[in-house]
């Protein structure tokens, strides 16, 4: 009798823990906090796409323009690591979109200020003011890296829970068409480095970025509450190191730092394209209309399907899309023609691994409440690092062996870290760790 009345009182005890907010504020004679609007997942594809036009311009547009200015390769490898760099050093001031004001405040900030030197950046001379374009992008890169922590963090706070998956899918697919979009505005319209329609671009461009800004107008973000510094500092340390701890969290982490499906090979796409004689409307073509519409069906398609498979399995089959893509485009021969089917089943396997991604680390850190951002942040700087350390390695290969070795190099690293992760994953999970049935052998007949 005492078992079960200690039982009845645990569970009573654990109802009213699990009651809610409104619970607790009611039997303490307060009233409850007022429901808010759940977004709906589409609209974080409009508030992704200025995160997105960065990310096409450091990946297409810089790398593109500085190979026709004559940089070497080998050279604009290194030009993509510092950016890169960039990307994971946002983690030291990503906490502070986690309190001093409202993210959709600093969305849009941060999407105006990128739109402005991006745009500074488009119409600076080449090769004579390169370094002043290569500081420009940067400072672009910078800015418009934390507008995709601010939209990860609102979509982690703001979006029910059962519709996370498809909203991480539809945020991917802002993020690619973003990228695509940016790609073929800088490529297909500024034509090549005669720099006479880049300030009309440059237009456009800025426009794009503040236009799809706005969209998070329509998100209903409530006020981050007034606290001291320490005390919203102690929080959100205390968040931050629950779900790092976590074996889910770790592993999450692990996964992240790996080589798979960290999609670097896009950086260096357009400078491939003159191996392969491509034409540059034909570059502008495939990281235009045709990245924006594969990337979208990869994205959606692994939202929708996430539900069905552990995201982290999808995303390491994501990374063996990716590599093979990689050798199918290296074993064939070299023409224009391969280069556009090699890069578009590679876009289309990178916006699968990007949703997996995504979903992956919403998954992780559940209800992130104030430190959302700070903690999507973590695991986005851990797979920047990746492509950081990806992307110089297969670019060290291109003196040697052409594109074929960047090719074969990024297929390499992605096969085998499939292999590492798979050994770890089976190793960790809750299945592989239970033990044996217990069997009493005085009952076997």
């Amino acid at each position: 009798m005492v078992a079960m009345a200690d039982a009845l009182r645990r569970r009573f005890v654990l109802a009213g823990h699990d009651a809610g907010v409104s619970t607790s504020a009611t039997m303490k004679g307060r009233a409850p906090s007022p429901s808010r609007t759940h977004p709906p997942p589409w609209l974080f594809a409009l508030t992704e796409l200025p995160f997105g036009i960065g990310c096409g311009f450091v990946a297409s547009t810089m790398p593109y323009l500085t190979r026709q200015a004559g940089v070497s390769v080998s050279q604009i490898g290194w030009y993509g690591t510092v950016f890169s760099l960039a990307t994971v050093l946002r983690l030291l001031y990503a906490p502070l979109l986690d309190g001093v004001m409202r993210r959709r405040s600093w969305l849009l900030a941060l999407a105006s200020g990128s739109a402005l030197l991006f745009g500074a950046a488009l119409v600076t001379p080449l090769p004579r003011q390169l370094g002043l374009f290569l500081g420009f992008s940067f400072a672009a890169q910078v800015l418009s890296g934390l507008v995709g922590s601010c939209n990860a963090g609102l979509l982690a706070a703001t979006v029910a829970h059962h519709q996370r998956a498809v909203a991480a899918g539809w945020m991917n697919s802002g993020n690619l068409v973003g990228a695509a979009l940016g790609a073929w505005l800088t490529l297909a319209l500024s034509d090549g480095n005669s720099g006479a329609a880049r300030p009309m671009v440059a237009l456009l461009l800025g426009a794009c970025i503040v236009g799809s800004a706005l969209a998070v107008l329509r998100v209903d973000e409530p006020a981050p509450p007034r606290q001291q510094a320490g005390v919203r500092l102690e929080a959100l340390v205390r968040e931050v190191a629950h779900t790092l701890r976590s074996r889910r969290g770790l592993g999450c982490l692990v996964i992240c730092l790996s080589p798979v499906g960290s999609a670097a090979l896009l950086n260096y796409a357009t400078a491939l394209a003159l191996d392969y004689q491509v034409s540059p409307r034909l570059v502008g073509f495939i990281n235009g209309p045709i990245n924006a519409l594969v990337v979208a069906a990869g994205a959606l398609a692994c939202g929708h399907l996430s539900h069905r498979v552990d995201r982290r399995y999808a995303y390491l089959g994501a990374g063996g899309l990716t590599a093979v893509c990689a050798l199918a485009t290296m074993l064939a021969p070299p023409s224009p023609l391969t280069w556009a089917l090699g890069i578009t089943g590679y876009l289309f396997a990178s916006g699968v691994a990007y949703a997996a991604f995504s979903g992956m680390v919403l998954e992780t850190i559940g209800r992130a409440g104030r430190s959302a951002a700070t903690q999507y942040q973590i695991f986005a700087s851990a797979a920047n690092v990746s492509m950081l350390y990806v992307g110089l390695i297969d670019t060290r290969f291109h003196e040697r062996w052409g594109s074929a070795g960047v090719l074969g190099a990024d297929a390499v690293l992605n096969l085998a870290g499939i292999a590492v992760l798979l050994v770890l994953l089976l190793a960790l999970s809750p299945s592989a760790r239970r033990p044996p049935p217990y069997v009493r052998l005085d009952l076997v007949e």
